[in-house]
């Protein structure tokens, strides 16, 4: 029996090298940013992933210089930083080469680990408690610090303290809520991470065995996954499942969500050609080019469709600028097109209309 893959943005997983231990993917979405998940990312990832990769000094918000106690967990003071990835600074664990921080700076425009979207160059206190109305409750600064901290278990957001305003408490809140936040930080603990986390396991062994982005998960991780973040789901099914493994006697559902296959089309395509690793040179920089798929143009949830394309049904790809893109296509709002010609995958739900 073959394996019956229903695209509900794309198609199935391929292979996944995991950059460090961690298993549960609920846990690896809460600490990643642009892909790059703490306490599994190093910084030899790093520079692999970013020639220009430099070191950079870093405002340490929460714990200025003269702060008695400092934190473990990351260096302070010191991060890296690479123009393919704006507005973001990793910073080095203290003992060992993951990044166990990242910091966000007022050049930051992307998504938060839970898909919130921010705009640091435009965010002000008052936005920031519509984001998250459960901060409005938690300000909070160490008296060396010069910001006020707004912080849930894993970010923290920082607004400028004016040392000048007095009395300094009770707090003018009113005063605050037009200030920018200067900086968001994404912050774990690599040891604690790596020596007390526990596999995610299946519930109910009723229940197929389901993979989210090549990590066993149960039903409780899908759950805190939004649909719209999906780009495929594969099943297999009685003797396809349990060849794959032995226990997936119920069945064995692969899902991919958008952003892992937003990588493999990346990685893949790079491969094919010099000219679009040139234009497109990191995953930010997607946003500025039209894909089309066999003469169709992709405007949305198309991740798992180029996903799909490896040297099987692979044919070639083109690139065009955008006088000619906006001639052939009526395409005014990119700066170039990706033109890809493929095959039709097999086992391929309504694949004909895909491609």
């Amino acid at each position: 029996m073959k394996p019956i893959t229903f695209i509900i943005l794309g198609i199935i997983l391929a292979p996944f090298v995991a950059k460090a231990q961690l298993r549960d993917a609920t846990l690896i979405k809460k600490l990643s940013i642009n892909g790059n998940c703490l306490c599994k990312t190093t910084v030899e990832n790093l520079k692999q992933s970013y020639t220009d990769l430099k070191e950079v000094t870093v405002e340490e918000m929460d714990i200025a210089k003269d702060c008695v106690g400092q934190d473990l967990r990351f260096i302070a003071g010191k991060g890296y930083e690479s123009d393919q990835q704006s507005g973001v600074i990793f910073q080095k664990d203290n003992n060992s080469d993951y990044i166990s921080k990242i910091r966000l700076n007022n050049q930051f425009k992307g998504n938060l680990p839970d898909g919130r979207y921010v705009d640091l160059s435009r965010l002000l206190l008052k936005d920031l408690f519509k984001l998250y109305p459960t901060l409005k409750d938690k300000w909070g600064s160490r008296g060396c610090s010069d910001y006020w901290n707004f912080s849930n278990d894993t970010l923290s957001f920082y607004v400028k303290i004016n040392k000048d305003k007095q009395p300094q408490f009770p707090i003018d809140e009113t005063y605050y809520m037009n200030k920018p936040v200067e900086a968001v930080d994404l912050v774990a603990s690599c040891y604690s991470l790596q020596n007390n986390e526990t596999s995610v396991v299946i519930e109910n062994s009723n229940d197929p065995v389901f993979f989210i982005d090549s990590i066993q998960v149960n039903k409780t991780v899908l759950q805190s996954y939004n649909p719209n973040e999906i780009a495929s789901i594969t099943v297999y099914k009685s003797a396809d499942a349990i060849r794959r493994m032995k226990k997936a006697t119920n069945g064995l559902i692969y899902i991919e969500t958008k952003e892992f296959a937003k990588n493999r089309y990346w990685e893949y395509f790079k491969s094919k050609s010099q000219e679009y690793a040139k234009i497109v040179p990191s995953l930010d920089s997607d946003m500025n080019v039209q894909y089309i798929l066999n003469k169709r143009i992709l405007k949305n949830n198309f991740e798992g469709d180029l996903a799909t394309i490896n040297d099987k049904i692979f044919k070639g790809i083109q690139i065009i600028d955008k006088q000619q893109l906006m001639r052939d296509y009526n395409i005014k709002d990119k700066e170039f097109g990706v033109i890809i010609t493929s095959d039709i995958p097999d086992n391929l739900h309504n694949g004909k209309e895909k491609f």
